[in-house]
């Protein structure tokens, strides 16, 4: 009997948790995966955490919160945590918690007015020097600690944490790849980036091929072709200038119109065609190879590289610092 009424309010809770959101996962397989024990647990946990945040005691809300996102991690516990801290005034990690929500629940109801809230606290946030750490995997939706597992969830990836500076150990944990902890060290002021490629658990996994269209040789020989091309154009047409005159000058031979005079002839015009055609077709060949080489150059100083975006990390800062710009660059490359 007991145990029917656990379910039921089980059920009950759920049905409040889902009536204004559009779940990313289903929740149903997350109470499947909990045991009878756990489910029990996780309805106290609820009406203490409420309990707790209806009266005002927002610090032992969020421990809660805390607590229970780490028995079921459902996204309504990462909106219950952003509108705790928000109560608590701590409006950076208000704003993580409230981007993890909506990152992991795009079509939430709530959002128009999330956002709103968002855009409020950041412009407040705005008027003080920002220091923070931005966490990116491949794939998306790791868990991020900063320190210790044991000082709380502080959202899922990608995320941007406002920190204090220091140096910090970054915990980054998602079900099925190997946890990954990296030291990080952030500067007053700026902003440290970390891309981070999770390693399946237990797999070994080598770096991607780099294509063969990130190699430098690409638009150096495109580069050399086009450059190549340019520089024929006057020879050809000088060819076919040299071919035409010799046609010419077989057609004033004293001797006339012989066949031996006539193949010659034939022989001077093919000549003097094939150079005017290699003259007009080797400088659109030229331009379009040095295009080529400039946009390739271009993509490839812009654009991510996947052989970097295997497993490991990479890291760089940028911010002010002092009168002029500071650019810190750390981790494994």
């Amino acid at each position: 009997m007991k145990m029917r009424v656990c379910w039921a309010a089980l059920a009950a809770m759920m049905m409040l948790l889902c009536s204004a959101t559009a779940w990313a996962a289903d929740p149903d397989q997350i109470f499947d995966d909990l045991s009878e024990a756990e489910k029990v647990e996780l309805i106290e946990l609820i009406d203490e955490g409420s309990a707790a945040y209806d009266e005002g005691r927002f610090e032992q809300a969020v421990n809660v919160f805390h607590q229970a996102y780490e028995l079921a991690p459902l996204p309504d516990f990462l909106y219950r945590l952003g509108l705790a801290y928000e109560r608590l005034g701590e409006d950076a990690r208000a704003v993580e918690y409230y981007r993890s929500f909506l990152n992991e629940v795009p079509r939430a109801e709530e959002r128009g007015r999330i956002e709103s809230t968002i855009d409020v606290i950041e412009r407040r946030l705005a008027s003080r020097a920002k220091t923070s750490v931005q966490v990116i995997t491949r794939p998306e939706g790791a868990r991020v600690y900063v320190d210790s597992i044991e000082d709380g969830l502080r959202g899922v990836t990608p995320i941007d944490l406002n920190v204090e500076p220091g140096s910090y150990t970054l915990i980054i944990d998602l079900d099925g790849y190997d946890r990954i902890e990296e030291k990080v060290e952030v500067p007053e002021g700026q902003t440290v980036v970390l891309r981070l490629g999770l390693a399946a658990e237990g797999g070994i996994v080598g770096p991607p091929q780099p294509s063969i269209m990130r190699s430098v040789w690409v638009p150096i020989s495109l580069a050399v072709v086009g450059v190549g091309g340019l520089v024929l154009t006057p020879v050809f047409g000088s060819q076919a200038e040299k071919a035409g005159q010799e046609a010419a000058e077989i057609l004033a031979h004293p001797d006339g119109r012989t066949a031996a005079n006539n193949a010659a002839k034939e022989a001077a015009d093919r000549r003097e065609a094939t150079y005017n055609g290699l003259a007009i077709a080797s400088p659109i060949i030229g331009a379009v190879a040095l295009t080529s080489a400039s946009a390739i150059l271009v993509w490839q100083l812009l654009s991510d590289d996947p052989a970097d975006q295997g497993a490991g990390v990479s890291a760089m800062g940028v911010g002010p610092m002092g009168q002029g710009v500071g650019v810190g660059i750390q981790g494994r490359f």
